[in-house]
């Protein structure tokens, strides 16, 4: 079990093993209240429930944003595109994601509603609200068999996966598949251009044109579509991504601030210093000086923050390569 509560580091398309071989499934417990906290866009082909413990969260799923309270479920099939919306809230959430052949690895005979899913023909709907009981007593006891892994937690979570199947389909919690207009599938690959090379070249001079014409679209066209479909103008994006490297670097190097910035595609680093703040609510040398076990529920939202590092800069035009 792997709880995901002070580190963030997720690429465009994770790969990563979850769980074990023979038990693939991996727990994350977050706050997006902590510094260290952020889950920027990214797909994975295995399947994902997110379960709201308290607060509020917005998730952007699939190209669109969608709202969680507490005891609300998230649903999420492989290769969907999520993360956080642009304002995410502030709460506390489970996640699990799992391979889906676990079910038929530890199930009892094939199940004609699961291949359909695994196949895309069926979509789960992405909210599940708190209202519908049954389900929420499920993924409340899959995530306690998951979260404590007391003796036999392997076979009864995975009995409430099954549940957890069943009761969607008993409640018709899903769409059948419709062959998406070719506009739409050319976005969606466009897309997915875009963030893979973001995620190759964010440490060098990245300009909006050089976006927009990976994309084939002008940088007008391009800018509108970006925001449509992720929530975010591209160069905004860009910078998020920027940060979230340069947090990685922080918590786990000693490389001055100023080699990280540079690193991280920023050439001012007052720009670099006030992106930081933005995203972060604090200085890089405050998120380097932050200890989440004593301030595991710091409100990141205070004032409290002076900018007394070089500051000296201004702010770049959206468009400008900063």
């Amino acid at each position: 079990m792997t709880k995901v509560s002070d580190q963030r580091k997720t690429p465009v398309k994770e790969s990563q093993q979850r769980g074990s071989v023979l038990f693939p499934l991996q727990y994350n417990f977050c706050n997006t209240a902590n510094p260290f906290y952020d889950l920027w866009l990214h797909w994975h082909t295995e399947f994902e429930i997110i379960r709201i413990e308290s607060g509020s969260y917005n998730i952007f799923i699939n190209d669109r944003q969608q709202t969680l309270n507490a005891g609300d479920i998230c649903f999420i099939p492989g290769k969907v595109i999520h993360g956080d919306a642009p304002d995410k809230g502030n709460c506390k959430y489970e996640s699990a994601v799992f391979d889906i052949e676990l079910i038929r690895l530890h199930g009892f005979s094939p199940d004609a509603f699961i291949t359909d899913m695994i196949s895309g023909s069926i979509i789960p709907n992405f909210y599940i609200p708190s209202s519908i009981k049954e389900i929420a007593r499920a993924c409340e006891g899959f995530f306690d068999a998951i979260r404590e892994q007391r003796e036999g937690w392997d076979s009864i979570s995975t009995g409430y996966l099954m549940i957890i199947f069943g009761l969607i389909k008993k409640h018709r919690l899903y769409s059948e598949r419709q062959i998406l207009p070719l506009k739409k599938r050319i976005r969606n690959e466009k897309l997915d251009i875009i963030l893979s090379l973001i995620k190759q070249k964010y440490n060098t001079p990245i300009t909006l044109e050089e976006l927009s014409e990976a994309a084939g679209f002008s940088p007008k066209y391009f800018c509108r579509v970006f925001r449509e479909m992720t929530g975010r103008a591209p160069i905004e994006y860009l910078n998020w991504f920027r940060i979230n490297k340069a947090c990685a670097m922080i918590r786990e190097t000693n490389e001055k601030l100023q080699d990280i910035a540079q690193k991280c595609g920023f050439n001012d680093f007052s720009y670099f210093i006030k992106t930081f703040h933005k995203y972060k609510k604090m200085t890089p040398l405050k998120y380097r000086n932050y200890d989440p076990l004593k301030n595991p529920d710091m409100n990141i939202d205070s004032e409290e923050d002076d900018l007394t590092e070089d500051m000296a800069g201004t702010d770049l035009p959206e468009t400008q390569n900063s």
